[in-house]
């Protein structure tokens, strides 16, 4: 048995169940649908489906590390080609 083709997949998302005000529902669904009508309810570790849309989610790619322009956290975040001016980690950035 292989490694879920789900588990791997950039289309696959998880939804917070908005009428659950504690957020301990969250479902999996895909932007496709799911190959497999067992996909939707599956707890495996694994399966043997192959999957048209399957997209792999690329692992730290085009990340680099910086660091607050405010309090020197450090953030990872993507690269970029030009010059956008100062980072911000999120708290710095909505006190700002």
């Amino acid at each position: 048995m292989s490694e879920c083709i789900c588990s791997s997949c950039k289309h696959l998302k998880s939804i917070i169940d908005e009428g659950d005000h504690d957020q301990n529902e969250i479902s999996e669904t895909c932007a496709f649908g799911f190959p497999s009508e067992d996909c939707i309810t599956c707890e495996e570790d694994g399966c043997d489906l192959a999957c048209e849309q399957y997209e792999k989610v690329q692992e730290d790619g085009n990340f680099i590390m910086s660091k607050c322009s405010k309090c020197g956290q450090e953030i990872k975040h993507m690269s970029s080609n030009s010059d956008e001016g100062e980072t911000f980690c999120v708290t710095c950035y909505l006190n700002k």
